[in-house]
């Protein structure tokens, strides 16, 4: 090589190294103090990009955690009211099966109405109340709500709640109805012997005597003195008024006996006979005077008989009254319940269908006055009386009488079915958001870790790359000061 003064090439390429192994310190020291293997574009432009991308999935699952978390939580908390809803539901369930037995009078019917409409009252604050910050979720409004559960866009899960207040809560009852008319069985009184006592030589019941028949009273003149005179004057009923005969249908015929010396009562259309005492002086112990007792006598069937029922025959023994045939029924098992009126007449009531017809002696029916109800047939030939579907809000339901307490035991039934469906679909999004946030910690954590090993700096390899790049850069900076000292040699050659 040349010897030269005016350029120093090994000083030149001496600088190059020294300045390479300075940016090289540099770029440790950078690496080191920060902790980040790519502070700038130019330390990585692939990597940059991919950590920002990294750094965006990370930050979004951390956010989408929270978010799933909080949609959880809302749906705890409406579930929670749920319950409680329900729980009230089943009270009134109660309430509602109280109220259809038979011992309960109006009075107890009202006070457990009191209740009732209490309870439902509190169904209504619970949907109007529940919030979850601030915000409405069971009054119908929390709708078909999105929650971002992703790092990315449209990465959500739906779900809503709608109202479970009382007026929003709707249950159906079903049923079919057989109202029956008058039947024909008949009630009898056979009494003993009538005293005639006479007064002052006349012959007669010796005073008056006033009698009632179901609940109608008739006066019987002290002067009568047959037993056909007194069963006249009870078949025509006539009251001891002024003006003309009033007539008041007792429902009850009376004869003489074939000896002549009894009374004998019977009633038709299934009206049963109630003797009483009439009021006043006349009444006073009339009935003795008749050979009668007071009381009610019953209707009864007259000879065995059945009808059909969904398909079941039953059967009415001989003598059966009317509420022996009403406790047959409900005993039979055929889904359908019988009831007495006040009239008397027979109904038949169930939540389907009721398909009713005559049983094996062909008369049944006629005789408990069902004969018209719904076409009836004999036989298999049978009439069907449609069960008819009638939905009601649990705010519209009543346990006021024993028929409208059936109608909301139904009703309530479906209501409870309402709320919890919409249970079944929160625990179902509940155990979404569940795997979701298992899933999204997953992702995160992965993610957090490809981050790490794409931007974070290796600080046992960069602490050697440090000791390194000041190795060279103290060499280099010795080095260069003997390339610099070079040119010197020429002024050997002068000397």
């Amino acid at each position: 090589m040349a010897l030269s003064v005016n350029t120093n090439v090994t000083s030149l390429t001496v600088q190059k190294n020294l300045n390479k192994a300075g940016d090289a310190l540099s770029t440790s020291m950078t690496r080191l103090s920060s902790g980040l293997k790519i502070n700038s574009a130019k330390d990585d432009a692939a990597g940059l990009q991919m950590a920002n991308r990294l750094t965006s999935q990370t930050k979004g699952m951390t956010v989408a955690i929270a978010n799933a978390n909080n949609a959880s939580s809302i749906a705890q908390t409406a579930e929670g009211a749920m319950q409680e809803s329900t729980n009230i539901l089943q009270r009134l369930r109660e309430l509602a099966l109280q109220a259809s037995n038979g011992d309960k009078s109006n009075d107890d019917r009202a006070a457990l109405q009191q209740e009732f409409t209490a309870k439902t009252g509190e169904l209504t604050r619970i949907a109007q109340t529940t919030t979850f910050g601030g915000r409405n979720i069971l009054d119908g409004s929390f709708q078909n709500q999105s929650f971002q559960v992703g790092a990315d866009a449209n990465q959500t899960i739906s779900f809503g709640m709608s109202d479970i207040s009382a007026t929003s809560l709707k249950g159906t009852s079903s049923e079919a109805t057989v109202a029956g008319t008058k039947t024909s069985l008949s009630a009898s009184v056979t009494g003993q012997a009538v005293n005639f006592p006479g007064a002052a030589g006349v012959a007669g019941l010796g005073s008056a005597a006033d009698i009632k028949i179901n609940g109608t009273t008739i006066n019987l003149t002290a002067t009568m003195a047959t037993v056909t005179d007194l069963a006249t004057e009870i078949n025509n009923a006539t009251a001891d008024v002024a003006g003309p005969p009033v007539v008041p249908g007792t429902g009850v015929t009376a004869a003489a006996s074939a000896d002549g010396t009894r009374l004998e009562l019977t009633s038709a259309d299934g009206k049963a006979i109630k003797l009483e005492n009439g009021d006043g002086a006349a009444g006073a112990g009339a009935l003795a005077k008749l050979g009668l007792t007071a009381g009610t006598s019953a209707p009864k069937l007259a000879a065995a008989s059945s009808i059909n029922l969904n398909g079941t025959e039953i059967k009415f023994a001989a003598g059966s009254t009317m509420t022996d045939v009403v406790s047959s029924i409900n005993s039979a098992s055929t889904g359908v319940t019988a009831s007495l009126k006040d009239d008397g007449t027979l109904s038949l009531f169930s939540t389907k269908d009721i398909k009713i017809g005559n049983g094996s002696t062909t008369s049944g029916l006629k005789e408990l006055g069902l004969d018209a109800a719904a076409g009836a047939g004999t036989g298999a030939d049978l009439g069907v009386a449609k069960a008819i579907s009638q939905e009601s809000s649990v705010a519209d339901l009543s346990i006021l009488d024993a028929s409208s307490a059936q109608k909301t035991i139904q009703a309530l039934s479906g209501a409870i079915e309402q709320i919890d469906t919409q249970r079944a679909a929160l625990g179902a999004v509940q155990n979404r958001f569940d795997s979701t946030v298992a899933n999204l910690q997953s992702i995160s954590e992965n993610s957090t870790a490809a981050l790490g090993r794409v931007q974070d700096t290796d600080f046992a390899s960069e602490a050697a790359q440090l000791t390194k790049q000041q190795t060279m850069q103290q060499a280099s900076t010795a080095i260069l000061s003997q390339a610099n000292q070079l040119p010197s040699a020429v002024m050997k050659l002068l000397q």
